[in-house]
């Protein structure tokens, strides 16, 4: 009985880190779907580059997210081809009213704050239920990436209202 008990806390355990691990992979590669859709819009040199870079650090977090789920045996699961859509839709629509890299930077801000803050609330539930360190350590890095980011996206629109 008690080798079920704890193949059972196992699998529980195991189930929160997959859980987890799957929200941080649709965070990672929704964050850089939405951006890939606004770069050929973006006129700004300083803005593009900022975007390129955050686009090779949302493959390199996929990556990384991919990889601790090919170690636990699960395939990624991409976003459906309809949440890719009406994502990328969305933003085209949002950018025929302003298509301006201001409102540029301000929807990626508010995009990558969307994200991250669903991603934290999930960090939360399942932090004290027993994640694995690895799967944990690598949430905090995408928030602090995405936290960072959208600092930056702040400071690049402000610099731009006010300058």
């Amino acid at each position: 009985m008690m080798n079920d008990s704890r193949t059972n806390n196992t699998n529980s355990e195991n189930n929160v880190t997959v859980e987890l691990l799957s929200e941080m992979y649709r965070n990672v590669t929704m964050g850089s779907e939405n951006l890939a859709t606004v770069v050929p819009m973006i006129r700004d040199k300083e803005l593009m580059t900022n975007v390129t870079a955050q686009l090779e650090r949302y493959a390199d977090l996929t990556n990384k997210t991919a990889d601790l789920l090919g170690k636990r045996d699960v395939d990624p699961k991409e976003p459906t081809m309809m949440k890719k859509i009406m994502s990328r839709g969305g933003i085209k629509l949002n950018l025929m009213t302003d298509a301006s890299d201001t409102h540029i930077a301000q929807m990626i801000a508010k995009g990558t704050e969307t994200g991250a803050d669903e991603l934290q609330l999930k960090y939360e539930q399942f932090r004290d239920r027993g994640c694995d360190s690895d799967v944990l350590n690598l949430c905090g890095e995408i928030l602090e990436f995405e936290r960072k980011e959208i600092a930056h996206a702040n400071t690049m629109r402000a610099g731009r209202t006010n300058g």
